[in-house]
C-alpha cells in the first residue's frame, strides 16, 4: 500500500526513514530536474542543483509543519525549487549569458511570475503523464492509441478508420480512457501536493 502525501510527509521527519526518503526522491527528483532544464540551464547544473534542493528539503521535512488550509506541500516545494535556481543564477556570473538568452526567447526577464509559471505549466505536465503511465496498464485493446491520436486532433471518424473500430467503439474508448486519466490526476493531486 503505498502512502499519501500526508503519511510520507510525516514519515520523512523521522531522518532516518530511508523508505520514505527514496519514495520520495522517485517521485519528484524527475519533476525537479524538468523544471531546471526549462530554465535553460545544462544537464549537469540542472543535476547538481537537484541534489542540492533534495538535501534541503530532507534537512527541512523535519520540521516542515504540513497545513493543507494554509498552503500545499507543492506550494512550498516550488517555493524551495524557485528560490535555490534564481540564486544559482544570480550567484553565477557564467550564467548571465544564459539568462540573457532566455530573456530574449520569451521577451525580456525571467520575473518570479514567469518562474512560478514554468513551475505551474511543467506540474501539470509531470501530473499528467505520471497519471498516463499509471492507467496505461489497466487499458486493453487499443483504447489508449485512440484517446492520445483524439489528442492530436483526429475526428472520431479518422480514428475508427485508421484503427478499423466502429465510431461508437471509438467515442466510448476516447471517454473511458479520458474519465480515468481525470480521475488519475485527481488522486495524484491528492496525494503529491
Amino acid at each position: 500500500m503505498k502512502p499519501t502525501r500526508q503519511t510520507l510527509i510525516a514519515r520523512l521527519r523521522d531522518q532516518h526513514d530511508e523508505e520514505s526518503w527514496e519514495t520520495f526522491v522517485q517521485i519528484y527528483q524527475r519533476y525537479i530536474y524538468v523544471v531546471i532544464r526549462r530554465m535553460n540551464l545544462s544537464h549537469s547544473e540542472a543535476e547538481d542543483l537537484v541534489q542540492e534542493i533534495l538535501l534541503k528539503v530532507w534537512n527541512k521535512l523535519p520540521e516542515f509543519d504540513y497545513n493543507p488550509d494554509k498552503a500545499r506541500f507543492r506550494t512550498w516545494l516550488s517555493t524551495v525549487i524557485k528560490n535555490r535556481v534564481i540564486t544559482y543564477i544570480r550567484s553565477n556570473q557564467s550564467h548571465s549569458n544564459k539568462l540573457n538568452k532566455a530573456a530574449a526567447e520569451i521577451g525580456g526577464t525571467y520575473s518570479e511570475h514567469e518562474v512560478d509559471e514554468i513551475i505551474r505549466k511543467e506540474w501539470e505536465n509531470y501530473i499528467t503523464n505520471m497519471a498516463m503511465e499509471r492507467i496505461a496498464k489497466s487499458f486493453h485493446g487499443q483504447a489508449i492509441k485512440v484517446f492520445e491520436m483524439s489528442l492530436d486532433g483526429k475526428s472520431i471518424a479518422e480514428i475508427a478508420e485508421k484503427l478499423n473500430l466502429k465510431e461508437n467503439s471509438v467515442y466510448k474508448s476516447r471517454n473511458r480512457v479520458k474519465a480515468r486519466l481525470i480521475e488519475e490526476i485527481s488522486l495524484l493531486r491528492s496525494d503529491l501536493e
